[in-house]
């Protein structure tokens, strides 16, 4: 069994991105006048969609580079 280190990052990048949309908060049903908040409801909600999109895209790229990779490699050792 081979230790793919690349995909295990890329899988549980992904992962953390789909849980990030899981704790949104839709700006739209929270209350109006909150004022001593740590962080107001379009902060927050914000926050959890450029989580998403950065987790989303971090491991969509290191699977796809992994993938090139492993290919490439595989190619070279069937050549020689």
């Amino acid at each position: 069994m081979k230790n793919n280190t690349l995909a295990m990052v890329a899988t549980i990048s992904l992962i953390v991105g789909v849980a990030s949309l899981i704790g949104y908060i839709d700006p739209a049903v929270c209350p109006p006048n909150v004022e001593q908040a740590f962080i107001t409801c379009q902060q927050s909600a914000s926050e959890h969609i450029w989580g998403f999109v950065g987790f989303t895209a971090f491991g969509l790229v290191t699977l796809v580079v992994g993938t090139i990779s492993n290919r490439r490699r595989s190619r070279k050792s069937d050549s020689n």
